[in-house]
């Protein structure tokens, strides 16, 4: 792996664990939550950005990128199945074990602007270090399948929800393949923002029905 790969990981991972001590040690107060978020997400895509500003001219998969309005289709085609196997998992879940509130649900209810970064800046981030750095440097070494099998396990890992985890890494097998299919790294954050619009309607209609 490239030692600026490397540093994107580093960073991006130890910020993120050191905003989740900083949160749990102070319980979750709104104010320090909206200024976690609102400055180290922006922050973290700058830095990470910088750190692969050469990688992102560079094609990852040897075959050539899909068309405007085959990446359109596919992006239609992908969210739409993510969506069927979100109703699926959630009607099957269930049955197995007690769901809970995912973090990133419970904030959005909690605080409604979290949605700017959740949405916006989020997706972004995340598909640049899972996608573009985890992803292709598990498809130098295994297949394609194993790669995405790994790569939405951490991803699902990271976001460290038990009752979202089968949704997680769901959404991430979708998402990777979708990078995989057209070689544009702008379909999965395309596909990752619409899924973080729907959830975070989900959570706020949600929140709304039960005051």
């Amino acid at each position: 792996m490239k030692k600026n790969h490397v540093y994107a990981l580093i960073i991006y991972f130890g910020l993120g664990l050191l905003g989740d001590a900083i949160t749990l040690i102070f319980n979750n107060p709104r104010s320090l939550v909206i200024i976690l978020n609102f400055t180290l997400s922006p922050l973290l895509l700058l830095v990470t950005l910088y750190l692969l500003k050469n990688d992102l001219k560079v094609m990852v998969f040897e075959k050539g990128k899909s068309t405007v309005k085959q990446s359109i289709y596919a992006i239609i085609k992908w969210f739409f199945i993510a969506i069927v196997g979100f109703i699926v998992i959630a009607i099957i879940t269930p049955l197995f074990y007690t769901s809970e509130v995912s973090n990133s649900s419970r904030m959005t209810q909690a605080i409604p602007l979290i949605v700017i970064p959740f949405v916006f800046i989020a997706p972004v981030l995340e598909e640049l270090i899972f996608r573009r750095i985890i992803f292709t440097s598990f498809s130098k070494k295994f297949t394609v399948l194993l790669s995405i099998l790994f790569t939405s396990v951490i991803f699902a890992g990271w976001h460290m929800t038990l009752s979202g985890f089968p949704i997680i890494f769901w959404l991430s097998i979708v998402i990777t393949y979708s990078y995989y299919q057209t070689n544009r790294l702008l379909v999965p954050i395309t596909l990752h923002i619409l899924w973080n619009l729907f959830s975070s309607s989900v959570a706020l209609i949600g929140a709304s029905f039960f005051q």
